[in-house]
């Protein structure tokens, strides 16, 4: 089942499985504070969750336990504080007119490679469609393990700019 933070009956809950989702997902392990850890999850979750909570999907089994998470921004070019947060946010911006929505998406490890990122990736693209946004980005890694999943899903406009690799999907 696929439903929107804003729409969990217990947003507390729902928000501590994205974080244990997060952190098993990160490919950070250490940091030098419990401060220095929550400042990390913040930088790269707290805007979605703050200012876009239509845009954040939970994927949960059947128990209701989150298994998968994604957050979105239908407007990248418009979300000034974002690229204050974020680091290199605006290194595409240049490709937010054709593309203007963007996700990040996280599975679960033991659910991963069953249709659960995808559908999340579905879901948030339906509501771009249904928005009438012409497209939809993410920024990865050049070599990240990601990649191929995004191109699968129909993300093949690519744009390469030093380690960072921008995948764009057209909505047409």
């Amino acid at each position: 089942m696929l439903v929107r933070l804003s729409e969990l009956p217990d947003r507390e809950a729902a928000l501590a499985g994205l974080e244990e989702i997060f952190f098993l997902s990160t490919l950070r392990e250490g940091f030098a504070s419990a401060e220095a850890r929550a400042a990390f999850f913040r930088t790269w979750t707290g805007w979605y969750v703050e200012r876009a909570p239509d845009d954040v999907w939970f994927a949960l089994d059947g128990d209701g336990a989150i298994i998968g998470y994604l957050t979105g921004c239908k407007d990248s070019a418009g979300a000034v504080d974002l690229a204050r947060t974020i680091p290199k946010y605006e290194v595409f911006a240049d490709r937010f007119a054709t593309f203007p929505a963007h996700l990040h998406v996280n599975v679960r490890p033991g659910f991963r490679d069953r249709g659960i990122g995808r559908a999340l990736v579905e879901r948030f693209a339906e509501d771009c469609r249904a928005d009438g946004l012409p497209g939809l980005h993410l920024v990865t890694g050049v070599f990240a393990r990601n990649v191929a999943f995004y191109q699968r899903a129909g993300f093949t406009a690519a744009t390469q700019r030093g380690a960072l690799l921008f995948l764009g999907r057209r909505m047409d």
